[in-house]
């Protein structure tokens, strides 16, 4: 039985994780920004033990790290100068602002990480299957057979190299050579695969006459309560965002990064909109534990 956030209707997450990428591009603000990334960072962790966000660590770091790098090179608005690189002054504006831009970037590819762990191809097929059927079935096909192909090139180059024919050894020519028949022996495999899936679905009588669902997704009354829950927050928050809470004025003069009067109520709502998912599973967790105490 599916349980905690997966066990939520489709919609409803589409909902929070659209509400999630307009709130990080919104609410500029250093603290708002850590804060997000923080418990982003611990769904992350609480779904696969983090393992598929390490598999992006590498092009995260480098992105940001050249955001934060070359923002303040190019942006020379500003009124502090840190110091002077090549006879070009350095902004505190600037840094604190490639820092901002860079922190949302990686919030947003951190949060998608997510998304297509919990946002399966049934689900997304379900949800936009009747808006736009033919999309819908190209997207849920890309993610079924994209890491299916990887998988499959990996396998292909343990079996050639125990074969002595890999491709990171010997002359440029002879590698070039073993993988040009990697990829011929993938692209077969490919077809062959394809041919299969079409033969499977015609035997299914796909196309025959109007479509059915194979599986039902209904809104439940935790669902419609989940839903209330995030509206009320993202209306809360576009409130704040309108009166200009959560979002650091860097220009003409550069605001402090603290917190001030209502923004505290922002931050805390903030908060409690990105953490749902960790509620949930927290939740899951207090109720195993006590079903085990009670045993």
């Amino acid at each position: 039985m599916v349980r905690g956030i997966q066990s939520f209707h489709p919609f409803v997450l589409l909902v929070y994780y659209v509400l999630i990428i307009i709130g990080l591009m919104l609410y500029q603000h250093p603290l708002f920004l850590l804060g997000a990334l923080f418990l982003i960072g611990t769904f992350n962790y609480i779904l696969d033990k983090g393992r598929e966000l390490k598999k992006w660590g590498f092009m995260i770091g480098m992105m940001s790290t050249l955001i934060i790098l070359l923002t303040p090179i190019f942006n020379r608005r500003g009124n502090q100068i840190l110091f002077h690189l090549f006879d070009q002054p350095i902004m505190l504006e600037a840094v604190i602002q490639g820092i901002m831009i860079a922190s949302t970037l990686v919030g947003i590819l951190a949060i998608f990480v997510t998304f297509n762990i919990v946002l399966t191809p049934d689900k997304l097929l379900y949800l936009f299957s009747k808006v736009l059927p033919q999309w819908a079935l190209l997207t849920m096909l890309s993610m079924r057979f994209v890491p299916l192909l990887i998988r499959k090139v990996k396998e292909m180059m343990n079996i050639q190299q125990v074969k002595g024919l890999a491709i990171n050894q010997g002359s440029v020519h002879k590698r070039a050579k073993n993988g040009m028949q990697i990829m011929q022996m993938l692209l077969t495999n490919a077809l062959e695969d394809s041919i299969q899936a079409a033969d499977s679905m015609s035997a299914r009588g796909y196309g025959l006459q109007k479509r059915s669902n194979y599986k039902a997704f209904k809104m439940k009354s935790k669902d419609w309560l989940t839903l209330g829950y995030l509206m009320g927050f993202a209306i809360i928050l576009l409130f704040g965002w309108a009166k200009g809470d959560g979002v650091l004025q860097l220009e003409p003069v550069l605001e402090t990064i603290m917190f001030s009067g209502s923004e505290y109520i922002y931050f805390i709502t903030w908060l409690f909109l990105i953490g749902f998912p960790i509620l949930t599973e927290g939740k899951e967790v207090i109720h195993w534990k006590y079903y085990q105490w009670k045993m």
